[in-house]
C-alpha cells in the first residue's frame, strides 16, 4: 500500500510541528514517493513528482511576491505531494501570497512550527516508504514466479484464474469491456456492499478487458501484489488460446491512428474502420480523450476507470499519447457523455496539479471524429506548454488559443500583442506596477469590477484607479464590452508569445 501524505502527517515524528495544513485540503491522498529537504528556490526542475519538500524558506528571502507564487507554482507543476514550511526562524508565518498561490493550483502547504530535524523525518518517512515498496515487490515476486510457472506449464485461463482466487482464497473473475464474464471462478455473484479490486488486461499494449478479484479481510499489500502482476500473465495466455483477440485489438489501433491523423477521407472508409474496431456508427455519442502517459501512475488504471463508468472504449497508444474513443447509447441516461468522461477522468487524477489530460466535446455525428480527436490531442499539447495546473481540461478551454496558434503567423501574433497591450509590459517593468495583472484579472472575471477587486485583493477605490491608468495608456474605454473583449484577446495571445 502507497504511503499517502494523510498518514505522514500523522507521524510521531511530525507531531511536535503541529502541522497546519493550510491550502490543498482535498489533495491530502496524493501517494508520497519521497520526503527532500531543500532550501533552493529553483529546486523544482530537480524533482521527479510525488515528493513531500521540507523547507524553512532561507531559499524565499530576498524574493519579492511574485517570484515566490512562482515557486509554488513551478513546484506544483512538477508534481510534488505538498510544501512542509517550517516557520519561525526565516519567516513568521508563510507568506499570504504563496498561500493564496497554492490553493490555485491545488498544492498543500503544511506549516510546521520549528520543533524538527528535518533529516530525522527524510529518514524515517522515507525508510517506511522503502519497506512497503520492498514487502509489494516480495509478494508480486511470489505471484507472478507461480503465474508465470503455470502459463508455461499450459495452464488455460480458467485455471490460472482459479490459481489468482485460490492465492487470495477469495473470488475472481476475468471480464472483457464489452461486459462479458469470459472467465471466473469462485462465487460468481458478489454482494453489492462487499469491498472489491480491479486491474486492467492489457493484450498487446492495447486495454482489453479487467480482472475482479474480492477483497473482504485480505491484507492489502496481498491484492496490490496480486493485482500488479497476474493480468500480464492473463494477457499473455488470452494471445495464446484466443486468435480473434490480437485481430480485434489491432483494428482498434488502426481506427485510433486514423482519427489521430485527422486526414481527409470518406465516410464510408471511417466507418467500416469503427466497426472493425466494435464501434457502433449510429444512434450512439462520441467523446475523445487524450491522456499523457508519462504523467500519469497507470494508464492503464485510467482507461479501466473511465470505460467501467461510461460504457464501451478503444484506447491506445498514438505517437506516445494514450488516445482514446468512447461510445454510448444516445438513451443514455446522463446525456453528456464528455461530462461523464472528464468527471470520471478528473476523479482518478484529482491529485495531480499539473496538466495530464484532455476531453472533447460530445460529438454525435462519426464523421466529426477526426476533427475531435486532433483538437483533443491539440489541447493536451498546448495546455502542457502553457503549464496549466488543473489535471484534466476540455477542448473548449483553449478553443480561442488553438485558433491563434493555427493562425501560423507567430510575428504578426506578436505584433497584435505588443499593439494592444505592450505598453503596460513596459509600464510593470519600469515601474514595478501590476496593471497588467490587473486587466488580466478583470477580463477573467468577465469584466465585473467588484469579482475582480475580490480576486486581486483590493478596494474598490484602488482597482478603478489601476483601471483609470490603464484606460489613458491604451486609449480604450474600459466599459466597452467589445474593446474588453479584444484586450482579452490580446492577453491570451500573449501567452502563447511568451
Amino acid at each position: 500500500m502507497a504511503l499517502i501524505l494523510r498518514h505522514v502527517l500523522e507521524h510521531p515524528l511530525l507531531r511536535p510541528a503541529r502541522p497546519s495544513v493550510l491550502s490543498g485540503h482535498d489533495h491530502l491522498d496524493h501517494a508520497v514517493r519521497w520526503v527532500h529537504t531543500a532550501d533552493l528556490y529553483d529546486i523544482a526542475p530537480l524533482l521527479r513528482g510525488d515528493e513531500l519538500l521540507l523547507t524553512n524558506g532561507v531559499g524565499l528571502v530576498g524574493v519579492d511576491e511574485t517570484a515566490r507564487r512562482l515557486y509554488v507554482r513551478r513546484l506544483a507543476e512538477s508534481g510534488v505531494a505538498a510544501l512542509c514550511f517550517e516557520v519561525g526562524r526565516t519567516f513568521a508565518n508563510v507568506p499570504d501570497e504563496m498561500v493564496d498561490e497554492a490553493v490555485a493550483v491545488g498544492l498543500p502547504i503544511v506549516e510546521l512550527q520549528p520543533v524538527l530535524r528535518f533529516t530525522e523525518v527524510a529518514e524515517a518517512v522515507n525508510s517506511e516508504v522503502i519497506d512497503r515498496s520492498v514487502a509489494r515487490l516480495r509478494h508480486a515476486d511470489e505471484i507472478s514466479r507461480a503465474l508465470s510457472e503455470a502459463l508455461a506449464r499450459g495452464a488455460s485461463l480458467e485455471e490460472l484464474i482459479d490459481h489468482v482466487a485460490s492465492a487470495l482464497g477469495t473470488w475472481a473473475r476475468l471480464s472483457d469491456y464489452a461486459g462479458r464474464v469470459v472467465v471466473a471462478a469462485g462465487r460468481t455473484e458478489p454482494r453489492d456492499d462487499e469491498p472489491t479490486s480491479e486491474a486492467p488486461v492489457l493484450v498487446e499494449g492495447t486495454a482489453w478487458g479487467r480482472l475482479t478479484v474480492g477483497t473482504a479481510g485480505i491484507p492489502v499489500g496481498l491484492v496490490e501484489a496480486v493485482m500488479d502482476r497476474a493480468p500480464t500473465v492473463l494477457g499473455l495466455c488470452l494471445i495464446r488460446e484466443q486468435k480473434d483477440v490480437s485481430a480485434g485489438l489491432r483494428a482498434q489501433q488502426v481506427l485510433l491512428h486514423h482519427l489521430v491523423a485527422n486526414e481527409p477521407t470518406d465516410l464510408r472508409t471511417l466507418e467500416s474502420r469503427l466497426l472493425a474496431a466494435g464501434v457502433a456508427t449510429s444512434d450512439h455519442q462520441y467523446a475523445c480523450i487524450a491522456v499523457d502517459p508519462t504523467r500519469v501512475e497507470s494508464g492503464a488504471r485510467i482507461v479501466d476507470a473511465i470505460v467501467g463508468s461510461v460504457g464501451y472504449g478503444v484506447f491506445g497508444l498514438v505517437d506516445g499519447v494514450l488516445c482514446g474513443l468512447l461510445a454510448r447509447p444516445d438513451e443514455a441516461v446522463e446525456p453528456n457523455l464528455a461530462h461523464s468522461v472528464r468527471h470520471t477522468a478528473l476523479a482518478e487524477l484529482w491529485p495531480q496539479s499539473r496538466l495530464c489530460a484532455a476531453v472533447s466535446r460530445t460529438v454525435r455525428d462519426a464523421a466529426e471524429l477526426p476533427q475531435a480527436m486532433a483538437d483533443t490531442r491539440a489541447t493536451l499539447s498546448l495546455g502542457q506548454d502553457l503549464r496549466m495546473t488543473q489535471p484534466v481540461i476540455s477542448v473548449q478551454a483553449l478553443a480561442l488559443e488553438r485558433l491563434l496558434t493555427a493562425h501560423g503567423n507567430h510575428d504578426a501574433t506578436r505584433q497584435f500583442v505588443e499593439d494592444q497591450i505592450g505598453v503596460l509590459v513596459k509600464a510593470d517593468s519600469t515601474k514595478h506596477s501590476q496593471l497588467l495583472h490587473t486587466l488580466e484579472v478583470l477580463a477573467a472575471c468577465g469584466g465585473s469590477k467588484a469579482e475582480a477587486a475580490k480576486r486581486l485583493h483590493v478596494r474598490r477605490q484602488s482597482l478603478y484607479y489601476r483601471l483609470n491608468q490603464i484606460a489613458k495608456m491604451l486609449d480604450v474605454d474600459m466599459d466597452d464590452p467589445k474593446q474588453l473583449m479584444t484586450l482579452a484577446v490580446a492577453i491570451t495571445a500573449s501567452r502563447l508569445v511568451r
